[in-house]
């Protein structure tokens, strides 16, 4: 039997090899600070390329034309709103989905951006160059934003292109995800919609932000398409058809409407909103939590509840053409109005619109 021996230290002294293996393999790799613009980093662009994950970039004030795309999990922080702007560069380049934005996150990534804004205009139009969005989230990416402002993202001149040009574009139809946490940030003047979430697995919460279209041409201020998520506390106005748009209309069998916020699906929360100015205030489809939202002057309904089972609960809608519009067109609806407010409408407050054999009911509860 081969003996082993043991070697005696003196107490307290420890072999420098135990100490190596029992230090954290992330001492080295620390988050680094990068500073734009520097020699080193001229743009914001270079300052990613280089930046390792983790790594937080400065933006100093200024304007910075160009696109930025982003595939690792970095800390974006300019110095306000209204001091830096990264500008849509006079030619873009189509991103992975064939979309043109101006920032790109994608290859689940998690990206926090703060205190800067992202501008338009793109120089291209409808047939080409088209201007896709301002921020653009896919890939299973996540974008956490505050304190920032998205604005002017249309096309030159302004054009109604299909799904052209919309502030912050989230997940991608029919496959592919993204994320979003949005909060107290401005989102203006776009072409298409405000900020757009597409397809299940997709998720946002949008909280404490002021959307707001333009009145030139038909826009959509929030809108989820198959995703789910929570939208509290916004500000969302001047939504609606625009002429030339012969799709869109008050008929809900055979036009399209336009609105503040259009979202639904279990899981789906539309709480404490303010709405003014808009075609519907919120159109709800499948299913959503509503509540203690207001809603003010809408050209069409304050509320439009469509194919499948909702509750409203102590929402205000004030003035405007209709109050709530409950529509069965594919399945049969019911909904719940629970101390819902209707006041100075100018046509009726609650309406049923019904087609193809399906039926809409309203319960209400003072």
């Amino acid at each position: 039997m081969r003996s082993v021996r043991i070697l005696s230290l003196p107490l307290g002294v420890v072999p420098l090899l135990a100490i190596g293996a029992l230090a954290p393999a992330s001492a080295a790799a620390k988050p680094h600070d990068l500073v734009v613009p520097t020699a080193a980093y001229p743009t914001i662009q270079s300052a990613v390329d280089a930046a390792s994950p983790g790594d937080h970039i400065a933006v100093r004030p200024g304007v910075y034309r160009e696109q930025v795309t982003i595939g690792k999990d970095l800390t974006i922080t300019g110095t306000g709103a209204k001091k830096t702007t990264i500008l849509a560069p006079e030619q873009l380049v189509t991103g992975p989905d064939g979309v043109n934005s101006i920032v790109t996150l994608d290859n689940a990534a998690s990206v926090d951006i703060s205190r800067l804004a992202v501008s338009g205009p793109g120089s291209g139009t409808c047939d080409a160059g088209a201007l896709g969005a301002g921020i653009r989230v896919l890939g299973g990416a996540h974008l956490d934003l505050s304190h920032a402002r998205v604005t002017h993202i249309q096309d030159t001149p302004m054009a109604p292109c299909f799904r052209s040009a919309n502030s912050i574009l989230i997940g991608y139809l029919p496959v592919g995800t993204g994320s979003a946490d949005i909060r107290d940030s401005t989102i203006t003047d776009y072409q298409g919609s405000g900020i757009v979430v597409l397809n299940e697995g997709s998720r946002a919460t949008l909280v404490h932000n002021v959307v707001t279209g333009q009145k030139r041409l038909s826009t959509d201020g929030i809108e989820f398409v198959g995703a789910i998520g929570r939208i509290e506390e916004n500000a969302v106005s001047d939504n609606g058809c625009r002429q030339p748009d012969p799709g869109c209309g008050t008929d809900f069998f055979t036009q399209f409407q336009h609105a503040g916020i259009l979202a639904g699906g279990p899981g789906t929360v539309i709480t404490k909103n303010r709405l003014t100015g808009n075609q519907l205030g919120i159109y709800a489809y499948d299913t959503a939590e509503i509540s203690h939202n207001k809603i003010i002057n809408s050209g069409f309904f304050g509320m439009a509840l469509q194919d499948g089972s909702f509750t409203a609960t102590k929402d205000t809608i004030r003035g405007g053409a209709g109050g709530v519009a409950v529509v069965a067109s594919a399945v049969d609806t019911t909904a719940r109005l629970n101390h819902v407010e209707i006041k100075k409408t100018t046509g009726d407050p609650i309406q049923k619109f019904e087609c193809c054999g399906f039926t809409a009911t309203v319960t209400t509860k003072p």
